[in-house]
């Protein structure tokens, strides 16, 4: 019996310490460039998050890119006048998309087989969305494109990364080592959930400046400011993140007599 509770007590102790030494990391390094990776792997997410929306909601998604620098872009187009909550809810998909996606991905790396789900789901998730919308030929124009700071090149881009990172994620789901496995997708997940969240505190300073963001999107078509958008928004996020990390806590729990 005691026995059990030490090992319960361990993956607690050890989710928690990969959750904080994420946040420190990230907090403290986000910007340089060895994390460049991460955070393209959480601008695909945000990104795919806009095209799952808009393909839901009736819309056709042209493309999903992501650049060197860190930005992306998801063209889409919709047959007629866009109605108002489409546009809503596409606007949303993207910050709340990745911060849902990394707060399922924390309470998966709890299940059965300490993350090798998490992982294989990880996997699957990266090739289906670089199947369905990356482009290799992409053609960056507008506004928006340019706030984004996307390319010509983006699409070629977007390929390799996408075919690397579930090739990568395909051989952590297979690897033997247990601790590995976890310990990648919770900081994966954990990056997911405060790259959502410092983004969405930049775009409520974009918001007070009047300048373009997922949020001045919403607000151009409801009477709520971009900053209120923004600050919902983050709000969902750290629900969304907050419950998985509950969750993954509480099931170990479940595991003592």
């Amino acid at each position: 019996m005691a026995t059990v509770v030490d090992a319960a007590s361990e993956d607690r102790r050890e989710l928690a310490t990969t959750v904080g030494a994420t946040a420190a990391v990230w907090l403290l390094f986000s910007s340089a460039w060895p994390l460049l990776p991460v955070r393209w792997f959480v601008t695909l997410v945000h990104e795919a998050g806009h095209a799952v929306a808009a393909t839901l909601l009736g819309g056709d998604v042209a493309s999903v890119t992501v650049n060197r620098h860190g930005g992306g872009l998801t063209t889409w187009s919709y047959r007629g006048e866009v109605p108002t909550t489409t546009t809503v809810l596409v606007a949303s998909a993207g910050y709340l998309g990745a911060a849902v996606v990394g707060g399922v991905m924390i309470e998966l790396s709890a299940r059965l087989r300490r993350g090798r789900a998490a992982a294989a789901v990880l996997a699957v998730l990266v090739a289906a969305i670089g199947l369905a919308w990356v482009p290799w030929r992409f053609a960056a124009d507008g506004p928006v494109a340019q706030v984004s700071g996307s390319s010509s090149g983006d699409g070629r881009f977007s390929t390799v990364f996408w075919i690397v990172a579930a090739l990568l994620l395909v051989g952590l789901a297979v690897q033997p080592s247990e601790r590995l496995r976890r310990t990648t997708v919770v900081g994966l997940a954990t990056s997911l959930c405060l790259a959502s969240i410092d983004d969405l505190r930049q775009v409520l300073d974009i918001s007070s400046r009047g300048g373009h963001s997922d949020a001045a999107s919403a607000a151009a078509v409801t009477p709520l400011s971009s900053w209120l958008w923004a600050a919902l928004w983050l709000l969902g996020g750290l629900a969304a993140c907050g419950a998985g990390l509950w969750s993954a806590l509480s099931r170990d729990r479940d595991r003592e007599p």
